[in-house]
C-alpha cells in the first residue's frame, strides 16, 4: 500500500514557521482539521495534536488561534499573501495572545 502524499499546507507551514518565537499558533483552516505551530524550542515545529495537551492552554507561553480558508494559509505561508494584507482584508481571524503575533519572524516565498 502507497504512503499518503505529505499534506501541501503541512509541508508549506513547515518552512514558514523555522524561527522560534516563544509561543503556540492553533492554525485552524475551514473545512479541515487544525494543526499548531509550537514555536517554544530552539526551533519551530508544526505538529497536529496540541502540544500543551495535559500542560493547561497550550503548555505555557503565549497561545494564538488564525482562522482562514485553506487556500489562504497556503498562500501566506508561500509568501503569496502578505499576513497583514490578509488579516485587514478579514481573510484570516486571529485572536489570542497577540504577544505572539509581534515576536513572529515567518520565513516568506520558500
Amino acid at each position: 500500500m502507497a504512503e499518503a502524499a505529505p499534506d501541501p499546507l503541512l509541508a508549506a507551514a513547515r518552512k514558514a514557521f523555522s524561527k522560534p518565537f516563544a509561543g503556540v499558533i492553533r492554525l485552524e483552516p475551514a473545512d479541515a482539521a487544525p494543526f499548531w505551530a509550537d514555536g517554544r524550542g530552539a526551533a519551530a515545529r508544526i505538529v497536529t495534536e496540541d502540544p500543551g495537551a495535559g500542560e493547561g492552554e497550550s503548555g505555557g507561553g503565549g497561545l494564538c488561534v488564525w482562522r482562514a480558508s485553506r487556500d489562504t494559509l497556503q498562500r501566506i505561508f508561500e509568501g503569496d499573501r502578505l499576513l497583514a494584507s490578509a488579516y485587514v482584508s478579514g481573510e484570516i481571524a486571529i485572536a489570542g495572545d497577540m504577544s505572539v503575533m509581534a515576536r513572529l519572524q515567518m520565513e516568506r516565498g520558500t
